[in-house]
């Protein structure tokens, strides 16, 4: 029975999108995420099957890691599911969207279980793959734009993860189970593949160019499960593959400290910039899982304190993945049915959540992490204090720009969609007192407190300014500044401009080929630096990393 259990993880999606194209498939996508949810409730840590005649052979078991992600995923996946029934889309659409929907809900859930890296590299392939469906349903010039830079990142990735497994697989002598990394551990070059090959999914500063406009352009359910559960991903990927413990990873967590470190305060600034709320909450994910990478990699650089730390980073992914799904789930309302006082006292709420404000999940998580660094990291106490500050400030810019912006009603709130939306505030809100007493989630407010102190006095000065500054409609502090970088890199690409026409001209004896070669790159390296990130020559740029990563694993011990 547990082995059927596990099986419909995997296997209950996938038959279900072949109904998708029914009248009643939008209430089938409800029972879709229910084995995950009976799995991590019911089944005993232990509970495993083997299928070693599919593919490489399938491993799927459970682990405590894993019961906790699929408890909160599968949850996700379920309220999102019925947030979608209750606010149907255009039928001539909406049975691709379920397809999408459902096969991503498959790879999520199915690498949770996964106990073998191949397991595990296809799970995460076809949820992001299937992704891309989803950020291109609304089937508009900017959707398309935005899930085609999706799907360039999303491929690199799993291009990078690819590479990386191969690699693995020959040091462990063709073994693909993760058991064997408790022995053996990554080294060399596969470790920095792994942190950027997940990384990509995290959003990483750098690497995370893909993720505001997707957010932007995402139907809320959709949005919900892509910020909440398939972006920690990327955790669970460096959990099983990077297991902490061996002293050839403790650099490498030195390194993941200072990446992550500069992702919370990076994600933190651009959301203060940004004027649509959506891209807040997008740029403010990045500062969150700037957050869980401090934690990765302190639980690789001290390695005596990573199982506290590995407890400590589940508590917050589930925090986290909740509470932002939650908050996108509510915005899609107020964008649908326009923002209503009882829809704002919930945002409210979930704000103070997301900052960590005391009797709140945010509380629960930010102290476990922080008692479960050790002596030497105590400086990061500083990091998540200030985190906490900036991400108070991040809300009230949230809070301040949903009151404001402009929603265009076309329908009342639908019923199931609200209900589903109220079941998730309540298990937010009863989540940390199921892990704590209700005194132990009152320390750290001071940042909390000092945050909303600071917003409160920006809203007054705001109040005797003019509206177009206060709410950086069109001429904003934060545009200008955003307009300013743009303005350098094209000074900077009109530079190279410049020397490519000298250059096009010294060449001009060579020919009119050449000539014609030389003018066509120029205009690829204009369209390039346009401030929508064109991707011209995206396929040869990929070709290229192909071919990097082929010849360092040809030429890997």
């Amino acid at each position: 029975m547990n082995a059927f259990i596990l099986l419909l993880i995997w296997a209950l999606p996938v038959l279900l999108a072949v109904l998708a194209g029914q009248r009643y498939a939008r209430w089938l996508m409800v029972l879709a995420p229910l084995p995950a949810l009976v799995a991590g409730a019911a089944l005993p840590v232990g509970a495993s099957v083997s299928l070693p005649w599919l593919l490489l052979g399938i491993e799927l078991g459970l682990d405590d890691t894993g019961r906790v992600f699929l408890l909160f995923s599968g949850l996700l996946w379920l309220v999102a599911s019925l947030y979608a029934a209750g606010t149907p889309l255009n039928e001539r659409n909406a049975a691709r969207y379920r397809v999408f929907f459902l096969l991503a809900m498959a790879g999520n859930l199915g690498l949770i279980v996964a106990q073998d890296m191949a397991s595990f590299y296809f799970g995460f392939t076809l949820m992001g793959l299937a992704a891309y469906g989803l950020i291109a349903q609304p089937a508009s010039q900017r959707a398309r734009r935005a899930a085609r830079r999706y799907l360039v990142w999303t491929i690199a990735g799993e291009l990078i993860l690819f590479v990386a497994i191969v690699l693995l697989a020959a040091q462990n002598g063709g073994a693909l189970a993760f058991g064997v990394l408790a022995s053996n551990p990554p080294a060399g070059l596969i470790v920095p593949l792994l942190i950027v090959g997940f990384g990509i999914k995290l959003a990483l500063p750098g690497l995370h160019f893909w993720l505001p406009q997707a957010y932007a352009v995402t139907p809320p359910a959709a949005v919900a499960v892509l910020s909440g559960a398939m972006i920690k991903a990327g955790l669970l990927g460096w959990l099983r593959f990077l297991p902490p413990g061996d002293a050839v990873l403790a650099g490498w967590g030195q390194v993941m400290i200072g990446i992550g470190v500069t992702g919370i305060f990076f994600g933190a600034l651009f959301a203060l910039l940004q004027q649509r709320p959506r891209l807040v909450l997008g740029y403010s994910s990045i500062s969150k899982m700037g957050v869980l990478t401090t934690g990765m990699g302190a639980a690789l650089a001290w390695p005596t304190a990573a199982p506290v730390l590995i407890g400590a980073l589940v508590i917050y992914a589930a925090h986290h993945a909740l509470v932002k799904a939650a908050l996108f789930l509510g915005l899609g309302l107020a964008e649908r049915g326009g923002l209503r006082p009882w829809l704002l006292v919930g945002l409210g709420f979930l704000a103070l959540a997301l900052a960590g404000a005391p009797l709140t999940s945010g509380a629960l998580a930010k102290s476990a992490l922080s008692a479960g660094l050790p002596q030497p990291a105590h400086d990061l106490l500083s990091v998540l204090a200030a985190s906490a500050f900036a991400t108070t400030l991040v809300m009230a810019r949230f809070l301040l720009l949903s009151l404001h912006q402009r929603t265009g009603v076309t329908s009342p709130h639908a019923t199931v969609s609200v209900i589903a939306w109220l079941v998730l505030l309540a298990v937010i809100a009863v989540f940390p007192f199921a892990f704590a007493d209700a005194g132990d989630l009152i320390t750290g407010s001071v940042p909390v407190s000092a945050g909303a102190l600071l917003a409160a006095l920006a809203l007054l000065l705001g109040a005797r300014l003019p509206a177009r500054i206060v709410l950086g409609n069109r001429r904003v502090a934060g545009r200008r500044l955003v307009s300013h970088f743009h303005k350098g890199v094209r000074g900077l690409t009109g530079a190279a401009s410049q020397a490519s026409l000298i250059l096009s001209s010294a060449l001009r004896s060579t020919g009119e080929p050449v000539r014609l070669s030389m003018k066509r790159r120029l205009i690829g390296l204009k369209m390039s630096s346009d401030s929508e990130y064109r991707w011209p020559l995206a396929g040869s740029v990929w070709l290229a990393i192909a071919g990097l990563l082929l010849g360092a694993f040809v030429l890997s011990p």
